[in-house]
């Protein structure tokens, strides 16, 4: 190549390389406009800026911005978000598209696609509550039989998603549900229950009352209150005396959120017999009667349990096939400390006994079994009192317990073979020192021979 040539082609490198700040410099912009088309916007800065800029069908509306030093990219983007549309980049191009069109026809670089496993929360659930902080580039996708949610938009949007999804989809706690369904019988002067208040009146006691019984003002009815060492010895005082009874100890191992049931009673059948269509089946229903208790734990932020207690006593029967159910059932809602037992009484039941006294065998003969016999009908009045303890259940912090005791006891044990071997020492020296002293006998022996 001639030097010449070679000269304009140096000459041309330097003017190319010394214009590169100012090809930098161009990239930004500082325009003014009010009310013009977008189309004409984007041909504008096509032109200006030669970069290759492609409106979609449809694309249309009137724009007024003010922008000054901005990238010409970013500019361009600002002026179609601002008129309500998208840009997706392609090879160096820029496509001014509707939103609804993002992504469906190239990577369109604006939107990210991510999986969520919803573990402990309803799919549908948590898809309702995410809908709200998506982008308008955004949608959910929701795959129940797989628990998995599909969430596509912006990526500051998908963090959002994410940690709003930990909190809302966090393990709940599961509370140990300790009860004691007690039963007291009570006297002729205790028809209306009796008084727990005088039990927790003392030493400091907070007596708590619920339903009032109208006809006996000095008589609390339902008394509910955490226990303490009164309430302890005085039905250890029932028991002595023979008039306490426990019906049932049920634990139950609730999750948060979650009803947990306990029944001590009977299960009443009855049909019913349904008629659809000129076709008539029969099928077995059934109704629970006795002690019901059904408890719902939650827990605070301060690791408290709030409880939904519904202690329910009940009795039925079925006649002619016409079931008939009396209840006595109360619901309240406690804030207990982890641990902490609750006292729930005032729950009266009556129950009926029919017995038969008389002669044995000439009783019960026909015609002159009435003159030898006599029918006696008892009533029994008892009242219900309920014991609850909530406690809450760290499998994690157990585990770690069982961690700390595995390695405890894996350095008693080196101790233990430690010790063992310092004995074994101890009694070898020992022995040694046994066999010198016969030695030194033996040879003063010899001696004084």
């Amino acid at each position: 190549m001639p030097i010449g040539n070679r000269c304009i082609l140096f000459l041309m490198l330097i003017l190319i390389l010394s214009c590169t700040p100012l090809l930098a410099e161009s990239k930004k912009i500082s325009i003014s406009l009010q009310d013009v088309e977008i189309q004409e916007v984007m041909k504008m800065l096509s032109r200006k800026q030669r970069l290759n800029i492609f409106v979609s069908d449809g694309v249309e509306g009137k724009v007024s911005i003010n922008l000054y030093d901005m990238d010409v990219i970013d500019a361009v983007k600002s002026i179609s978000e601002a008129a309500g549309y998208a840009v997706e980049e392609r090879n160096g191009s820029y496509f001014i598209v509707d939103r609804d069109e993002v992504g469906k026809y190239a990577q369109s670089g604006l939107t990210e696609v991510r999986s969520f496993k919803v573990q402990y929360t309803k799919p549908v659930q948590v898809e309702s509550i995410l809908k709200d902080y998506l982008s308008s580039y955004g949608k959910i996708t929701t795959l129940e039989n797989r628990n998995i949610l599909i969430v596509e938009d912006q990526p500051v949007f998908l963090d959002k998603i994410e940690s709003i999804l930990s909190e809302i989809d966090r393990q709940p706690n599961q509370i140990l549900i300790e009860a004691k369904i007690l039963e007291v019988t009570l006297t002729d002067n205790e028809i209306f229950g009796l008084d727990w208040t005088k039990f927790f009146s003392k030493d400091g006691g907070e007596g708590s009352f619920g339903v009032q019984n109208l006809s006996n003002t000095k008589n609390p009815g339902l008394f509910y209150q955490y226990l303490n060492s009164n309430v302890s010895i005085a039905l250890n005082a029932l028991k002595e005396r023979g008039r306490l009874r426990t019906l049932s100890t049920p634990k139950l191992l609730a999750m948060e959120g979650r009803e947990a049931e306990a029944v001590v009673g009977k299960r009443l059948g009855y049909k019913v017999t349904t008629t659809i269509n000129q076709v008539t089946s029969e099928s077995i229903e059934f109704i629970e009667t006795g002690i019901i208790l059904k408890v719902t734990p939650y827990v605070d932020r301060h690791n408290q349990i709030m409880l939904d207690i519904k202690p329910e006593v009940s009795d039925g029967d079925v006649l002619d096939g016409l079931p008939s159910k009396t209840t006595t059932q109360v619901s309240t809602r406690m804030l207990v400390p982890n641990g902490q037992t609750i006292f729930l009484g005032g729950l009266i039941k009556q129950s009926t006994r029919d017995t038969k006294e008389g002669v044995p065998f000439i009783g019960d003969l026909p015609l002159i079994g009435p003159l030898f016999s006599n029918d006696l009908n008892s009533i029994t009045t008892t009242e219900i009192i309920v014991l609850i303890t909530p406690k809450m259940v760290d499998f994690n912090a157990d585990k770690l317990k069982e961690k700390e005791v595995e390695v405890v006891s894996r350095y008693q044990n080196i101790m233990d073979k430690q010790e063992e071997k310092i004995d074994s020492k101890i009694r070898q020296l020992m022995d040694e020192d046994e066999s010198k002293d016969v030695n030194n006998q033996n040879y003063i022996w010899n001696l004084d021979i």
